[in-house]
């Protein structure tokens, strides 16, 4: 039977007319049509209980909110301790814990009913159905707040070498560029959490020695910091 051909339209806006355009095209269809019916023919919905993740970023602001009166308690104060800094790594990976089981739950895209509730047939036929309709969770999807984290902290010790008159250009170059290298996309999940833990913690403490030193980022900073980058640094 011959195939008959036939129009259909839709009301857009110009921006929705060229994201669906441009998505098409980035994903290698040769035509918007042929794009849009494979879309229609793959499409399912899961719901996902927010509720949990309501929760989770409670519990994250309220220890965020015990790490800033420390802060501003040390900023006030002028000097900090070594239980300051333990107070801090104990925090920060609290929330890196509670990330990573959070994580896990998106990756098991634990839904309304939970583990308890579905057999173990049920959940190899979920599974079987996931893969089949090809639903991936890439990795840096799930951790963009790390690799931004990250980001943000590398950037801060960064101006703060800037600033320094004991640091030279070099030293700047050589952070930049091991920021923007290979080694934070090739680091598994482990390592990269380990890698931001380090960063913020040395960021925090360079935050409190320089709020009292006049900006001097000092050669012992930069060892310190030279130490954290080779340990994880992918050639």
């Amino acid at each position: 039977m011959a195939r008959t051909n036939t129009y259909f339209q839709m009301r857009l806006t110009e921006d929705d007319k060229e994201y669906i355009k441009n998505k098409s095209e980035e994903l290698g269809y040769k035509n918007v049509s042929a794009f849009l019916i494979t879309s229609a023919k793959s499409f399912f919905k899961l719901e996902v209980d927010m509720k949990a993740y309501r929760d989770l970023t409670k519990e994250i602001n309220y220890i965020g909110k015990n790490i800033n009166s420390l802060i501003r308690r040390i900023n006030t104060d002028g000097i900090y301790t070594d239980n300051d800094i333990d107070f801090l790594r104990v925090n920060q990976k609290k929330i890196i814990n509670i990330m990573n089981t959070e994580y896990d739950r998106l990756l098991d895209l634990k839904t309304k009913f939970n583990s308890d509730s579905l057999s173990k047939k049920q959940k190899e036929k979920l599974i079987k159905s996931l893969k089949e309709n090809q639903v991936d969770i890439p990795k840096k999807l799930l951790l963009e707040e790390v690799y931004e984290k990250i980001k943000e902290d590398f950037v801060y010790i960064i101006e703060c070498i800037e600033n320094s008159p004991e640091q030279d250009k070099e030293v700047t170059e050589y952070v930049w560029q091991y920021l923007y290298g290979d080694t934070l996309y090739k680091l598994d999940d482990n390592q990269l959490i380990k890698l931001a833990n380090s960063i913020f913690i040395f960021a925090q403490k360079v935050k409190f020695k320089l709020s009292k030193l006049d900006n001097v980022f000092s050669d012992d900073d930069w060892f310190e910091l030279k130490d954290i980058l080779d340990e994880y640094e992918i050639y």
